[in-house]
């Protein structure tokens, strides 16, 4: 292209009009004139938006969420982040356009500094309220039904693992979906996971971890459990085939359950004055435990076990009179 051409072609595009643009000013006039004529226009009245913010969050970090909702559902990224300073966040491409994307809608709309936008991000990410290599906020998961539900299960069902008929009985789901709503509570730390033997059991994250508490969970949930502290109960002094007989078990299943028993501490042996077994229950083991699950009912084993050592207390006294 000439030289000639070149010129012409420069004088079309600057003689073109400016496309549209609310940031563009327009008027030259100098500003104390704009800023007079400004002060005589009436103020429009601006009728306030309903906001519904969560009591967790302030209002900056439920504004930086609910931009978040879209921004997450465009790619999945799989690194974990941890957001230390405002140039370690452009490792991070989602949380870079994020807040980019904060920035351009709050800055002018809200008056929010950059500072203030860095800062709610890297709060609602210590909060687990986004997360990376997730689609969704937690805001979205409290607001779906299905997980919920499944959460709310889990509440009721502390210590359950995936392979339970009461998931298919009680949520109407397969294994399948259920660990996938599994997952997502998981990553929100909403629920956590425990590997007792070769099967992993949850609870709901309220639930403070415990080794020892969160196995003797896992153990109530087999009835045979609660069947041999009823026979100890009754008779602290009974063989583990005797407890084998009256409820109909092997005793070698029983036996199995009493060396696991004995391992969480709820069972010790000891040995009375005529050197017989005794099986003392861990009534301190069993009142942690009722502090935290309401279920099983502990009430009747105490009251057996609590009579029988009285029992024999009294038998012993009066023995002592006669001799």
């Amino acid at each position: 292209m000439s030289e000639e051409k070149r010129k012409e072609k420069k004088k079309e595009e600057e003689r073109k009009p400016l496309e549209e643009s609310p940031f563009r000013r327009t008027d030259f006039e100098p500003l104390e004139k704009i800023n007079d004529i400004k002060r005589t226009i009436a103020p429009v009245e601006i009728k306030p938006v309903e906001v519904v913010i969560d009591e967790e969050l302030t209002e900056i970090e439920n504004d930086v969420l609910e931009i978040a909702k879209d921004i997450l559902k465009l790619k999945r990224y799989d690194a974990e982040f941890e957001v230390e300073s405002e140039a370690h966040i452009q490792k991070y491409p989602i949380i870079e356009k994020l807040y980019a994307k904060c920035i351009a809608k709050l800055s002018f709309k809200k008056g929010y500094s950059k500072a203030d936008i860095f800062l709610a991000i890297r709060s609602l990410e210590e909060k687990n309220w986004i997360i990376t290599n997730s689609r969704v906020t937690k805001m979205e998961i409290l607001e779906n039904e299905k997980l919920m539900g499944v959460l709310d299960f889990i509440r009721e069902n502390a210590g359950i693992h995936a392979r339970d008929n009461k998931i298919k009985e009680e949520l109407k789901i397969t294994r399948t979906p259920f660990l996938k709503h599994i997952m997502t509570l998981e990553r929100f730390k909403m629920i956590r996971s425990k590997r007792v033997g070769k099967s992993l059991h949850y609870f709901p994250a309220e639930i403070p971890e415990d080794d020892k508490i969160d196995k003797l969970r896992i153990m109530l949930s087999n009835p045979l459990i609660f069947k041999i502290l009823e026979e100890i109960s009754k008779d602290n002094t009974i063989s583990i085939s005797k407890i084998g007989d009256n409820i109909d078990y092997y005793s070698g299943t029983v036996q199995y359950h009493f060396k696991k028993l004995k391992k969480l501490d709820l069972l010790k042996i000891s040995k009375d004055k005529e050197g017989r077994k005794t099986h003392i229950i861990n009534k301190s083991i069993i009142k942690k435990y009722k502090n935290i699950y309401k279920e099983p009912d502990f009430s009747k084993i105490l009251l057996l076990y609590i009579s029988l050592i009285f029992g024999l207390f009294n038998m012993i006294f009066f023995l002592s009179i006669i001799i």
